[in-house]
């Protein structure tokens, strides 16, 4: 109950420095739900964060478009099947771009999930303090993550 309600608060936090022009704060935000051999994710990263990523990853010759946006985060948001032997690539079901956050909607398939690897890394090289919230829904249970440069990885079994 603890961990919620830090994530709770953690969110809170999100959402009231969303209007700020310039942010302390490190934070994203995901949900995820498995369905039948589609996991979906909904991620919401700030702006001007992922920007300064997607740059610094190009090493400054980003033209700051949807596909190398789309590049650095399939590069830094990973997930397996089973093992790590079976990457899945993610295909791009949306992005919305809301002034100051971006949100990314992915599509992850699989024939048959045994159990979830998901790594995700996004904005850890720009922002020590970066912690990426992540709720999903799978194999009929739901849990949460705090996705830190300590904790970079989450294992989901049925």
């Amino acid at each position: 109950m603890k961990k919620k309600k830090i994530i709770f608060a953690a969110f809170v936090l999100l959402v009231f420095c969303q209007k700020a022009i310039a942010h302390d704060i490190h934070i994203s935000y995901s949900q995820a739900e498995l369905k039948s051999n589609d996991l979906f994710i909904k991620v919401s990263y700030y702006k001007d964060d992922l920007t300064k990523a997607v740059k610094n990853w190009y090493q400054g010759k980003a033209e700051n478009n949807t596909l190398e946006e789309f590049e650095y985060i399939k590069n830094y948001f990973r997930v397996w099947n089973g093992s790590y032997d079976q990457q899945i690539t993610p295909e791009l079901v949306k992005r919305t771009d809301d002034g100051t956050s971006m949100i990314y909607e992915l599509k992850f398939s699989a024939s048959t999930f045994s159990s979830i690897i998901i790594d995700q890394r996004i904005l850890f090289k720009e922002y020590s303090e970066q912690m990426n919230i992540f709720f999903i829904k799978a194999f009929a249970k739901e849990e949460n993550h705090i996705f830190t440069p300590s904790k970079p990885t989450l294992l989901i079994k049925p």
